[in-house]
């Protein structure tokens, strides 16, 4: 069972009022204000004018507009906006709040590894200057365990979590760290070797919906606006499914009106695509054992593929079909290994790399089919954080997490080693413009430059506890991070004027 604790309602103050919408229906006898309607948190589907004219009205009308209506308006805002849409005689209008005060410019973080599923993002406004203006912070909440990292849609922010025996979904407002909605299933996931026994795979947020997978590899999705379940399947449905060593991990991966999740089940269930609407099955592939890398998308001649790098092999699988196109074999040679950096795809071609005596695997595509174009294991040896690229090198951790790997840079194309530099233990990197952005384990924040010149540290700071392996998320130039128990966001980027 599922339960849901909602405090999504209609805003009665400022702090509130920031990218929710309203209907409001105007008819000769005069302005109403339809209340149920406001449960969505998504305008790009919303219009779809047929016969009919739209105006923007100024944002001081609009204030004016508002106040008269007994709404409330950000005072000093310019992004207060009415918009009407006229049918005949009857008037639909689409309210908008503003932006929140602190939130900045810049792409959603819906995904694991961001919105182009390559821990980059672009148009963050981030400012350089640590030292005289650092990094504000907005809030801090305790939270349950995990290893799941946070996803940002609009302004808010949903985070997957255990506290005792169930798992939470929580919809925090971005800007305030308020909580809108929180909702509840229970859990029998009991980690073989001690460890974290919360989820480790990050949500997937398409439209309206999240889309979730637990330790154990049950599959869920979630409306977004209220978090009411949409629907959940258990992987034995599908397949014969072991929990491998640390449990499901892979973060699931939306295609169209399908979403991928690496089950690792058997038969030929190793892949399974779910509809998103009512989580039917799709296509079902492989009976491979599931590792902890998640699965990428990838347009190739008008199709699209998926890179999906399981326990023995990396797939290359038609996303529509899941016929599987090519198969090759890239693990260590020990047993007690994991492959757990998502596949990058990089201009010059795509990148693996795995730690255990693995190290790192760029592929070309030639004839159809792909090949390596260069490997090895002295050049970037990833342990559980993936890399990032920027103007053709790749910035990565190289060695064990617990042997304090290096932070290293090489060129893509190559694999020549450009400069690495020591000391700064694990982490996870976010490519942010052109800065690096590391949330270290041990709880520090540091940023850099993104230059195959030198190692170039531009500040630091000290925002959580150790213990920290969740991924981060950066978007409207805030940064959100967790630790074993907590959650963070500090204002990273120039907010909106």
């Amino acid at each position: 069972m599922v339960g849901v604790s909602s405090r999504f309602q209609l805003p009665e103050d400022d702090s509130g009022f920031s990218l929710a919408w309203m209907l409001i229906f105007v008819s000769s006898k005069g302005i109403t204000v339809d209340r149920s309607a406001h449960r969505e948190t998504m305008t790009e589907r919303v219009m779809k004018p047929i016969r009919c004219f739209s105006r923007l009205i100024s944002p001081q009308r609009s204030a004016a507009i508002l106040k008269g209506l007994g709404l409330p308006v950000i005072k000093g805002s310019q992004h207060n906006r009415i918009m009407f849409s006229g049918m005949k005689t009857h008037w639909t209008c689409l309210l908008f709040g503003s932006a929140a005060t602190a939130l900045g410019a810049g792409p959603d973080w819906p995904q694991f590894m961001g919105p182009h599923r390559n821990g980059s993002t672009q148009a963050q406004a981030i400012q350089n200057d640590w030292r005289n203006h650092p990094p504000q912070k907005l809030w801090s909440l305790e939270m349950g365990s995990g290893f799941s990292g946070p996803v940002i849609k609009d302004n808010h922010v949903f985070l997957y979590h255990r506290l005792g025996r169930n798992l939470h979904l929580d919809c925090i407002t971005l800007d305030t760290g308020k909580q809108v909605w929180q909702s509840t299933h229970a859990t029998q996931y009991r980690d073989r070797f001690g460890f974290d026994d919360g989820p480790r795979a990050t949500p997937a947020i398409d439209g309206d919906r999240i889309f979730l997978m637990d330790a154990n590899g049950w599959m869920r999705a979630f409306h977004r606006s209220d978090g009411h379940l949409l629907w959940e399947v258990n992987p034995e449905k599908h397949g014969q499914v072991d929990q491998g060593f640390f449990g499901k991990a892979p973060s699931p991966l939306v295609y169209g009106d399908t979403v991928i999740y690496i089950m690792g089940g058997s038969p030929e269930s190793g892949i399974v695509a779910l509809g998103v609407h009512d989580g039917s099955l799709i296509w079902k592939t492989l009976s491979e054992e599931a590792d902890y890398a998640s699965p990428v998308l990838q347009q190739t001649n008008g199709q699209w593929w998926i890179w999906a790098w399981m326990r023995d092999h990396v797939h290359h699988i038609h996303a529509a079909t899941g016929k599987v196109h090519q198969s090759i074999r890239w693990r260590s040679s020990m047993n007690a290994a994991v492959n757990a950096a998502t596949p990058l795809l990089l201009p010059e071609g795509v990148f693996l790399s795995a730690s255990y005596g693995t190290g790192a695997l760029l592929l070309g595509q030639s004839d159809g089919n792909w090949s390596p174009l260069w490997s090895g294991d002295q050049q970037m040896s990833n342990h559980y954080a993936h890399c990032v690229y920027h103007q053709g090198y790749l910035y990565g951790f190289h060695g064990r997490q617990e042997q304090s790997p290096e932070l290293r840079c090489i060129e893509a194309k190559s694999g020549k080693v450009a400069w690495t530099q020591a000391n700064l233990g694990a982490g996870s990197l976010i490519l942010a413009d052109d800065r690096l952005l590391l949330m270290m384990e041990s709880g520090e924040w540091i940023m850099a430059e993104a230059t195959p010149d030198r190692w170039s540290e531009l500040g630091r700071r000290q925002i959580l506890p150790s213990g920290v392996r969740a991924s981060p998320a950066l978007a409207h130039g805030i940064w959100v991070a967790k630790s074993p128990d907590r959650l963070v966001a500090y204002q990273l980027g120039h907010p909106l004027p």
